[in-house]
């Protein structure tokens, strides 16, 4: 069966079980933990990937590590994961439920990039205004790229405002090289 799927059909009874208990919001800041804590921790991510270490060390280790601090829906959720030998899944069946969460409950997603860190206050108005624009609520991130020189790029879903130095001269490059 293929990796997207596997992830896609978990997560999918993962949401639908969520949303029958009423515990959706707890079950997304349980699947935002993992899947925040698999990306940033490479010895967990090889322990889930490890085909040498099997399953009951697993469990052990993941009980360890969350079971006082998730729901126990979540608890569930990873021992039948386990038991089922999905395991190395369980970042993507994070990332899909994050998604699932995402679309019930109408968040968009956007991000910001600009050539210095803006400050908190910068961007609890800019999430105002797209939140306005949009009529919905607004997960924004931002990250600072060097190589914008100034300026920013604002991506909201798949729409993206490129208003940076850098890809200013990019458009003028491009229109002198075309009157050629």
């Amino acid at each position: 069966m293929n990796d997207g799927k596997i992830s896609v059909r978990y997560a999918k009874a993962l949401f639908m079980s969520a949303m029958e208990k009423d515990v959706l919001s707890s079950i997304r800041n349980d699947m935002d933990m993992i899947h925040t804590a698999v990306n940033e921790i490479a010895e967990l991510r090889r322990l889930l990937e490890s085909p040498i270490i099997d399953n009951l060390k697993k469990k052990d280790i993941l009980t360890s590590i969350f079971s006082n601090k998730v729901h126990s829906l979540t608890m569930q959720f990873i021992e039948l994961v386990l038991d089922n030998n999905r395991e190395e899944y369980l970042p993507g069946m994070a990332r899909m439920f994050i998604r699932y969460y995402k679309e019930e409950k109408g968040i968009k997603v956007a991000s910001l990039k600009t050539s210095v860190k803006i400050d908190e206050q910068t961007k609890k108005q800019l999430t105002e205004l797209i939140k306005e624009v949009y009529k919905s609520e607004i997960e924004l991130s931002d990250e600072v790229d060097n190589e914008l020189i100034g300026g920013f790029i604002l991506t909201v879903e798949d729409l993206q405002m490129d208003a940076s130095v850098a890809g200013q001269l990019r458009k003028i490059r491009r229109e002198l090289v075309g009157k050629r």
